[in-house]
């Protein structure tokens, strides 16, 4: 069956979205324009206009459908791991994420680094990402509630380092540089179990800093 066969049972809207990252894929780095998405569709142009007025519209759809499928990762790691355990929750959380940028690749790097869609700025994906962070804070707010924080951690600064270190690990899935330290012969695998490494190094750190803050 052809990527086209497989779309058939999709919207406009879906076979649009389809079809740009098979083409975005295709071309690497260079977005395709709205006229050839439409020819590769075998639609008219004005008809895909219809739905996405602009490139940037229709780039906005892409971006949100994976950050859509994001949060519905994130939300079924997290509730897989028993509700005390924050920090379990905070780990389950950053290797949804990585997993999600291995599997979302051109989403990612479209969401990452294209010049001129900026997610944080744009309120229609921002949504999704305040959302993961809000998610970070109150895992945090939790374990320090439960003595695992000392009372005077700086929780943003916490979530900013956390959201480097993942991002960073996704960026070397993604660009194929994590195979040269694959210790599993599997780039995702390894980058799952830097993940596990940050977070308990940061566990036993704060739970020592807090023992300490208590005694």
């Amino acid at each position: 069956m052809s990527r086209h066969e497989d779309m058939r049972g999709m919207g406009l809207h879906g076979r649009a979205i389809a079809t740009t990252i098979e083409m975005m894929a295709d071309l690497r780095r260079t977005d395709p324009d709205l006229a050839n998405i439409a020819r590769r569709m075998g639609i008219c142009p004005d008809e895909l206009r219809l739905i996405f007025p602009q490139h940037q519209d229709l780039l906005v759809a892409v971006a949100e459908q994976a950050l859509i499928r994001l949060m519905d990762s994130c939300t079924k790691a997290v509730v897989q791991v028993d509700p005390d355990d924050a920090v379990g929750q905070f780990l389950a959380l950053g290797k949804a994420y990585v997993r999600w940028a291995a599997d979302h690749r051109m989403q990612f790097r479209l969401i990452s680094g294209h010049p001129t869609l900026n997610a944080r700025q744009d309120p229609r994906l921002r949504r999704y990402l305040d959302a993961i962070i809000d998610l970070m804070t109150r895992m945090l707010e939790r374990a320090r509630a439960a003595g695992r924080l000392r009372e005077d951690e700086d929780i943003r600064m916490i979530v900013l380092s956390s959201q480097t270190f993942a991002y960073g690990l996704a960026h070397m899935v993604v660009d194929g540089q994590m195979k040269e330290w694959s210790v599993s012969g599997d780039p995702v695998e390894t980058a799952e179990l830097a993940m596990v490494d940050f977070v308990k190094r940061f566990a036993r750190t704060a739970a020592r800093r807090s023992a300490v803050a208590g005694g």
